[in-house]
């Protein structure tokens, strides 16, 4: 293997003299031949520096040719394993290089034996991560080190040796085995090994250290190392033009080649930078150098070094050509004729890689300070001075000194007009990868780089050269040479669109040479300079949209966003908008005052962006100055430029052939009959670019008029009036010709705005020249050419603004007319108030009040077109709409020995129907704040809030229980059959994809709304009346219905049960039901007649013939249509409830029957999960609505969202038809009978055990296995009523929602007076309650309480951690204080369940409370709902008990209140009694058992864990907690947000059978569902069964920004907005499975959500 060639020479190391000052020969890059030196070094590579060169006696661990250990560790490095490489490197760095001393040895070791370590990391490292050469960054960026380094191991020439021969010979060599006549061995690969560009990371450290700057500056050896490496990229990747046909094949060495040229072109900028930016340059080092490297470059230029880089682009020695004269120079001084490049861009090779020039043009930045003739002195060259080596063997032929320079600019000229070329699609055959090459050169991270150096290069050659020749070579090399003489043919290889592209381009770059000089001017302050241009930045890049501070970093071509000054400009220039939804970030706007330093022209900006910053700019001037944005003319800013080589950069406008130019540009106007390909207003825009150079120049001429003639100074705007062509035209009769056109008119603002520049700057010839374009004109006048003003507006203007003015006086008076209406309505409303409306009454019924008593409507279920055939919904074809049903542990319980779970129930607002954002986190998830001192660095402490991470929930608090939600979409059950098995198919298909729905579970996706499904709910009633009171109005007193109508109930129910008909009593309840609530079609065929057999579920088709018959016929009768529908919609919803049994098994949904896993398919079994799941999904919208604003004057129902309303009725009904319909079943098993009346008479022994007219002792109970009422959740037993005993026993709901109030109240009384310790702290820190409650209320709940410690025997309960025996502790209730908390506590838990009462009324009973029912808004919400479901108060239920003896009511529901605490405590003792357990601890698990079954339902505002306001908060809570698994440190550290526990997320500690940390937890927490904060990748985990997706974590930095994997290192503050709508409301909504579902359905994965 090539690791095991490269360090077999390792194994003997042999020394010999010469090899080097090590005395160890590197070893040679396997099957790479070692290849002799064609020739001997030049001397620059053989000097040394003194000291190394020395022959001088050393300390052993200095002298670099003696062996020492530490020479042998780093040299075996490579055959260490990875263990011992990565403690070895912590050894150094911990050890030597901690020490200043042993630092400078292991430097100077380490530079000795670089060049080895160097070959080996760049060819035979399996590990490069882990190899020693990475300890370079933390050695050689010491000064100290690097000095000696230099100094003693000649090292900076070493490192230029690695690169140049690494790049040539694919192998690490010594300097004197370097061979200038090599070039880059692409064929080698050597260009596509990154490993190399650490060597230049070294290198950059190297330049940045003030030592070697001066050793550069004053060094000369090191200059012409370096000119020998910049050399090697010069020229690389040429490309030559297809032409015909496409390139077959495209190489993908450009990018290799773009990313080292980028890192050349880096060390270019520190090297020339090393002269001139930093203390100790001066003037004459510059000098020296600045001619050297242009020596460099013009015999590169000039192709001598063709021979030598024989696969860069110049290919032969550059060529000069004549051009013909020009017309605007004939006529003032004879023919003139110009020499330039003899090269075709179309044709000939071309690279965007040029080193020498880049270097070149930052040295002339930094000598642009010079006398311009001094610096033209450093740059004119003879050909005898150009042949000196070095360069050696250079082959420079005879030319005139301009001519080398003009050689020389040629290159970056030659790339702008490629640029043009291939922006109009003239190369689109060689590939995209010439467009990528393009678009990285002129891209963000490169354009500093490379095409801003380019065009620096043409601005200085505009100085040095002739300007004139300039030009020449710029027309020439864009092919305008024909365009630019009043020719407008098309060139050959051209299409019209592409000439018109390119000469738009041309005069583009001839702009940007004009107007942009932000590095022009003579270098002052470097931070101003800095400064001007981030400014200039700024402006561009935000001058289109606001934008994130991340993306306003990603178009900064350097790192300025990490200079101090950045943060104190982009504040003032900008204006800040935090986030405001849920996955934007923070954005900055720049602020409209600072458009006016934009430059719509600027050399990055594209066409469309060009256009679209004038328009900002023209919008903004337009309401700046109230003038319309069409007459608003961008003016260039040209900053002046007042010492140094350019000065005279606008000399080039004032010459003739510029002006030529610009007439033949604006000429084409004229010509456009010439080129009909070209639309009209492509040659409109190409004139407003031509406009806008005139512009420039002549805002850029500052010469004056001069009446004598024979010393005028050279000026474009003097050339404008009287310089002609041919033709006798003069530039400024074409800008009156333009004025002419009226299809020019939005051209007509720029120019009218340069002929007052020309005016004001030559009246004299102004005159003359504006009466000879009047007399030759007869539409042309002085008022379209604007003299009073740039900005005057012509006639139409002013009728504009007159219609303009027009329109705003009648808007105004409109608006006052609209203000004069509207108070009249409302002083005809208030009189109408005011007066008694019934006087009026004509006997119109419709103007009669109504009642509250009449108020009714109907409910329609939804209906519409089909989301997946797009039909519409009705009778005929069965629909319904989706839904999931799964498991939640949503469902808290109060743990009542905990002082601050009792405390936040304390705190619960009185009103969970209004806005809680003021105190949210609320409870102990905001508890979470404590003051801290914190010391100032002067000493001085000031108190500070610190907020940390709350306490999370105990999983062993949390109810699980099934729960349905839906996304409201509807579909038929034919189309839903279709796409569930489309979804198998492709499961099928896609067998490696993670799929958001698991088939086995039959969960499905919505195709709509990609919402999780498993379950399909059928709508097939008719519409359902509302009304109020509805229900709440009984025939009967609940006093009256406890004492004698249930004891009629119960009776009449056992003597349906000793005489067995309750099969027959429930299929006809159940015919009732369908007959009355069912659509038509199905309630025809349902219909039940007891004298008929009752048809067979799987086959109704059988009994059509006896409850249909028609006419005998051709047609069928509406009879038979009707039966054929019903049978059909019976057909499917069969199928459908069959499916619904199957996705209650499949989903383990918890159910009271068990029953064998193979069954017929179609049995109605599990009834009662679905009544715990119509109790369970009220109680979860109940959850997530609790302090949630309701309307004024309004109740929780009418804040709830409609879609989850709708869903639980569809649920509701849903319920009672499947129960209804297995009822009415013939055949089968019959499960559904047998359930419904197990679960009635579960329901009403439980319910009314202690009633007197209920004749069975507990024992009998106990051995029936009946387990209490205390122990359910009083609400979802109410629940289930509703669907059992209510219709079965036609008990009236409103009674027995009273009876389970009362329910509740003894269950909480009981449960929260088993821990009065917790409610002593509770009392000690909240404030008194005395005062709001009356004594009356308190002694009546003292009563109660007594009431019900005499009806346990014994009494109870009590807490498993209390010593006493026997004994009850509601003897230890004593003070008053306690009774106020107690009685608080209730209220909680009594207003909870009242809230999910009145839903549950609403969506089963259709009761709907009107508009403004609350009379007393102002009033608690329990006092509000307490009115409004005509129920007792509190207090009234308190005094009701414990009535004398002789009232029957009271001792009535006495007795059941008694049976309900005996039955809950003679079950637990039952329960008990036959477990083996000593005594003591006998008396510990039964007190246990019996306190646990009590625990209600959290009545508080339900929270996540509270998170720290600072990220930083859990990293450090990370390094402080320990894996629960190994004892280890986190190694990925995660927070669950249910529980607050921290674990290993997907390290290897925590994972097992392939789940990792995240998943054990939830299975013990969660269960069904997970949210995990991890905190090494700051991102929040979703987990739901066995699928899962990643989201950002809340947590965003002071630029409104996530960070996720914390690359950014800005300190994160939490969004508690975010936390709250991403996290908590997903989880309270049951939203996780859903949300899971959407990301894994968007994403196309191939290996698990895992690698999302």
């Amino acid at each position: 293997s090539a690791g095991s060639e490269i360090s077999e020479p390792l194994a003997n190391i042999s020394f010999s003299p010469f090899a080097s000052k090590t005395n160890i020969e590197i070893p040679t890059t396997p099957r790479i031949p070692r290849r002799k030196a064609k020739s001997r070094p030049p001397f620059y590579w053989l000097q040394q520096p003194v000291q190394c060169a020395s022959n001088e006696p050393l300390p052993p661990h200095e002298d670099l040719r003696q062996r020492i250990r530490l020479d042998w560790l780093l040299l075996y490095d490579l055959r260490l394993w990875k263990k011992v490489r990565i403690d070895l490197r912590d050894l150094y760095i911990t050890t030597l290089i901690s020490n200043p001393q042993t630092k400078r040895i292991f430097g100077l070791r380490f530079a000795g034996l670089y060049s080895i370590l160097g070959q080996l990391y760049l060819i035979a490292d399996r590990e490069p991560d882990h190899s020693i050469i990475n300890l370079s960054v933390q050695t050689f960026t010491t000064p100290s080190v690097t000095q000696e380094v230099i100094e003693r191991g000649n090292f900076l020439t070493t490192l230029f040796s690695m690169l140049y021969t690494f790049l040539t010979q694919r192998t690490v060599q010594q300097p004197w085995q370097i061979s200038v006549d090599e070039s880059m061995a692409s064929e080698n690969n050597s260009v596509s090994n990154r490993r190399m560009y650490h060597f230049f990371s070294d290198l950059k450290h190297m330049f940045s250290a003030e030592y070697v700057r001066q050793e550069l500056r004053t060094q000369e050896r090191y200059q012409l190392q370096f000119l020998d490496l910049i050399r090697l990229p010069q020229g690389i990747c040429p490309n030559v033009r297809a032409v015909g046909e496409h390139v077959e094949y495209e190489n993908d060495i450009w990018i290799s080649a773009q990313i080292l040229t980028k890192e050349v072109n880096k060390l270019c900028r520190q090297f020339a930078e090393a002269f001139f930016l930093h203390k100790g340059a001066n003037e004459g080092d510059l000098a020296r150098v600045l001619r050297t490297v242009a020596k460099a470059t013009m015999v590169n230029s000039m192709g001598g070094e063709r021979m030598r880089f024989d696969q860069a682009e110049i290919k032969h020695e550059t060529r000069f050509k004549t051009l013909a004269p020009f017309h605007f120079e004939s006529y003032a001084r004879g023919p003139v004729n110009h020499r330039v490049v003899d090269f075709v861009v179309e044709r000939e090779p071309i690279s965007f890689h040029h080193a020498l020039h880049y270097t070149l043009s930052w040295l002339i930045d930094g000598g642009k300070g010079m006398p311009l003739e001094k610096f033209k002195e450093l740059l004119n060259f003879t050909a005898a001075e150009l042949r000196q080596p070095p360069p050696y063997k250079a082959l420079v032929p005879e030319q005139i000194p301009e001519d080398y320079l003009m050689a020389a600019f040629d290159f970056p000229l030659r790339v702008c007009a490629w640029l043009a070329q291939m922006k109009t699609s003239m190369w689109v055959r060689n590939g995209l990868s010439l467009r990528h090459q393009m678009n990285t050169y002129r891209g963000v991270a490169h354009r500093d780089l490379a095409h801003h150096r380019d065009v620096f290069l043409l601005q200085t050659a505009m100085v040095v050269c002739n300007p004139s020749r300039v030009l020449a070579s710029m027309i020439e090399r864009f092919g305008m040479d024909d365009w630019m003489r009043g020719n407008y043919k098309i060139r050959a290889q051209f299409e019209p669109g592409q000439q018109l592209d390119v000469a738009e381009d041309f005069i583009h770059l001839l702009i940007i040479l004009l107007c942009d000089r932000t590095s022009l001017r003579a270098l002052g302050n470097a931070d101003s300079v800095r400064a001007l241009a981030i400014r200039r930045d700024i402006a561009h890049i935000l001058c289109f949209k606001p934008l994130s501070f991340s993306d306003l970093d990603s178009r900064f071509a350097d790192k300025n966003t990490d200079l101090e000054d950045f943060q104190d400009i982009l504040n003032e220039m900008t204006n800040f908008r935090p986030p405001e939804g849920m996955s934007d970030t923070g954005s900055f706007e720049l602020k409209a005052e600072y458009l006016d330093e934009i430059d719509p022209y600027t050399a990055h900006f594209s066409k469309n962006q060009r256009d679209e910053a004038e328009n900002a700019y023209r919008n903004w001037m337009s309401s700046r100055c109230r003038k319309p944005a069409a007459e608003i003319v961008y003016e260039p800013k040209l900053l002046p430029i007042e010492s140094g080589i350019f000065t005279g950069l606008a000399n080039f406008t004032k010459t003739l052939l510029f002006s030529q130019v610009i007439f033949y540009s604006l000429a084409l106007h004229a010509n456009m009959h010439r080129l009909p390909d070209i639309p009209h207003t492509r040659i409109e825009a190409y004139l407003h670019v031509v406009l806008h150079l005139v512009l420039a120049a002549v805002s850029d001429d500052t010469t004056k008029e001069n009446r004598d003639t024979s010393h005028l100074e050279p000026s474009f705007v003097q050339n404008i009036l009287d310089r002609s062509s041919e033709l006798g035209l003069t530039i400024f009769d074409l800008l009156g010709k333009i004025l002419e056109d009226q299809g020019m008119k939005s051209c007509h603002p720029k120019v009218r705005l340069i002929v007052h520049r020309i005016r004001r700057s030559r009246p004299r010839g102004y005159t003359v020249a504006l009466l000879q374009v009047l007399a030759k004109s007869e539409e042309l006048s002085t008022d379209k050419l604007g003299f009073e003003s740039p900005m005057s507006p012509t006639d139409e203007d002013q009728e504009a603004k007159q219609r303009q003015a027009q329109r705003v006086k009648k808007q105004q008076a409109l608006d006052r007319q609209a203000k004069v209406m509207a108070q009249f309505q409302q002083q005809q409303q208030n009189f109408l108030n005011n007066q008694d409306i019934t006087e009026w009454d004509d006997g119109d019924e419709s103007l009669a009040p109504t009642t509250v008593e009449d108020q009714t409507k109907v409910w329609k279920y939804p209906s519409g077109n089909c989301i997946m055939c797009q039909e519409e919904t009705n009778d005929t074809r069965l629909y319904g709409t989706f839904g999931l049903m799964t498991n939640s542990t949503l469902f808290r319980q109060t743990d009542i020995r905990d002082s601050d779970f009792v405390a936040e129930v304390l705190s619960t607002p009185e009103n969970l129907d209004r806005s809680a954002e003021n105190i949210r986190p609320f409870g102990i998830a905001g508890w979470n704040r404590t003051q801290v001192l914190k010391r100032a660095p002067d000493g001085r402490e000031s108190t500070v809030e610190h907020q940390g991470l709350a306490k999370g929930y105990p999983s062993s608090f949390a109810s699980r229980g099934p729960v349905s939600t839906g996304c409201g979409h509807i579909m038929h059950y034919s189309c839903f059959e279709t796409y569930c098995s489309a979804t198998q198919r492709r499961q099928n298909h896609q067998i490696a994809r993670q799929h958001a729905e698991r088939m086995d579970l039959k969960e499905f996706v919505c195709p709509l709304c990609k919402a999780l499904g498993n379950s399909f709910l059928p709508i097939i009633w008719k519409g359902k009346e509302e009304a109020y009171p509805g229900v709440l109005q009984t025939e009967t007193s609940y006093e009256q219905w406890l004492s004698s109508g249930v004891g009629l109930t119960i009776s009449r129910f056992f003597k349906t049960q000793e005489g067995k008909p309750s099969d027959d009593r429930l299929q006809e309840l159940s015919s009732n039901y369908t007959s009355k609530a069912m659509i038509a079609p199905l309630a025809t065929i349902l219909s039940f007649d007891p004298q008929t057999p009752v048809m067979s579920p799987i086959s109704p088709m059988s009994a059509t013939g006896t409850f249909f018959s028609g006419m005998q016929g051709l047609w069928p009768s509406d009879s038979e249509t009707a039966a054929s529908i019903g049978s059909g919609l019976f057909n499917e919803l069969i199928a459908v409830y069959g499916r619904l049994r199957k996705t209650i098994t499949a989903n383990q949904l918890p159910s009271r029957f068990l029953y064998p896993k193979d069954g017929l398919g179609y049995e109605f079994r599990n009834t009662d999960t679905l009544a715990s799941i119509l109790g369970l999904s009220i109680t979860s919208a109940e959850i997530a609505q609790r302090g949630i604003q309701s309307e004024h004057g309004q109740i929780l129902v009418d804040g709830m969202p409609t879609a989850v309303l709708t869903h639980l009725r569809i649920l509701s009904e849903t319920v009672s038809s499947y129960i209804a319909i297995g009822c009415m079943q013939t055949s089968g098993t019959m499960d559904a009978v047998s359930e419904a009346s197990g679960e009635t008479k579960l329901h009403l022994m439980q319910l009314f055990i202690g009633h007197p007219h209920i004749h069975s002792d507990l024992d009998e109970v106990m051995r029936m296995g009946l387990p209490p009422a205390l122990s359910a959740d009083p609400f979802v037993f109410l629940a289930e009523c509703s669907i059992t005993l209510v219709p079965a026993l036609s008990m009236e709901i409103h009674h027995l929602l009273q009876l389970c109030y009362v329910l509740e109240i003894v269950k909480v009384a009981l449960y929260i007076t088993t821990a009065p310790d917790a409610l002593d702290a509770c009392y000690k820190n909240l404030p008194s309650m005395m005062d709001c409650l009356p004594m009356m209320s308190l002694s009546a709940l003292k009563d109660f309480l007594l009431h019900l410690s005499t009806y346990s025997s014994p009494q109870w309960p009590v807490m498993s951690y209390q010593k006493q025996a026997d004994g009850g502790v509601l003897a230890e209730i004593r003070s008053p204080e306690q009774h106020a908390l107690i009685f608080r506590a209730i209220s909680r838990y009594a207003l909870v369940f009242l809230r999910k009462a009145v839903i549950l009324l609403n969506v089963r009973y259709g009761l709907n409370f009107p508009e403004n029912c609350v009379t007393d808004p102002q009033d608690s919400e329990l006092n509000r709902l307490t009115k409004l479901l005509r129920l007792p108060s509190l207090s009234d239920i308190f005094t009701s008990i414990g009535q004398s003896g002789d009232n029957n009511d009271g001792s009535t529901l006495e007795l059941v209140i008694a049976g309900w605490i005996q039955h809950w405590q003679f079950y637990f003792h039952h329960e008990r009694e036959s477990e083996q357990h000593p005594l003591d601890q006998w008396h510990a698990i039964l007190r246990q058992s019996a306190y646990d079954s009590l625990r209600p339902g959290h009545p508080t505002i339900f929270e996540l864990i509270g998170l720290p306001k600072h990220f930083d908060t859990l990293t450090y809570e990370v390094t402080r907690r320990r894996c629960p698994t190994k004892g280890n440190k986190l190694e990925d550290g995660s927070l669950c947000l249910f529980c607050g526990e921290f674990f290993c997320g997907q390290a290897l500690c925590c994972s097992k059978h392939g789940k990792g940390g995240c998943f054990q937890h939830m299975q013990k927490c969660g269960i069904d569902v997970g949210l995990f904060l991890n905190i090494r990748k700051c991102t929040v985990l979703y987990l739901h069964n066995r699928n899962g997706s990643w989201n950002l974590a809340p947590y965003l930095d002071k630029y409104g920004e996530a960070d996720p994997g914390l690359r950014r290192g800005r300190r994160l503050t939490l969004n508690q907005k975010r936390y709250d709508k991403l996290f908590r409301d997903v989880w309270l909504q049951q939203g996780i499975p859903t949300t899971i579902a959407r990301k894994l359905e968007a994403e196309i994965n191939n290996g698990g959500w895992e690698t999302l």
